[in-house]
C-alpha cells in the first residue's frame, strides 16, 4: 500500500480523561509525541484487523480434502502429463 500521507490530512478525537491518561503514561514510556503514538497505535491495530480479516479459513472438510489430496493425489491426466514434458523440454 502507498503511503501518500498529506500534512493538510487532520483528524480530531474526543477522549475520555481515564483513555487521555492512559494514553499519556503509554506515550511516555515510549517517549512519543501524542500525533506519532496515535499514528502508530491506529497502524497496528488497522494492520491486526484487515490480517486477521484476510486470513484463508478452511473448515474440517476443507483440510481432510486438502490433506487427503497430498497422501494420494489423483494421477496425472494427459494434458497435465503433455505440459509437464513440455516444460521439461523448454527446460533443456
Amino acid at each position: 500500500m502507498k503511503n501518500t500521507s498529506d500534512k493538510g490530512d487532520m483528524l480530531k478525537v474526543r477522549m475520555d480523561a481515564v483513555t487521555l491518561s492512559m494514553m499519556d503514561t503509554a506515550r511516555a514510556y515510549l517517549k512519543l509525541d501524542k500525533s506519532k503514538f496515535i499514528r502508530e497505535s491506529v497502524r497496528e491495530k488497522a494492520e491486526s484487523v484487515i490480517a486477521e480479516h484476510q486470513k484463508t479459513r478452511f473448515s474440517a472438510e476443507d483440510w481432510t480434502a486438502f490433506f487427503g489430496a497430498l497422501d494420494a493425489p489423483e494421477a496425472p491426466t494427459p494434458r497435465m502429463t503433455k505440459a509437464a514434458a513440455k516444460f521439461r523440454d523448454i527446460q533443456g
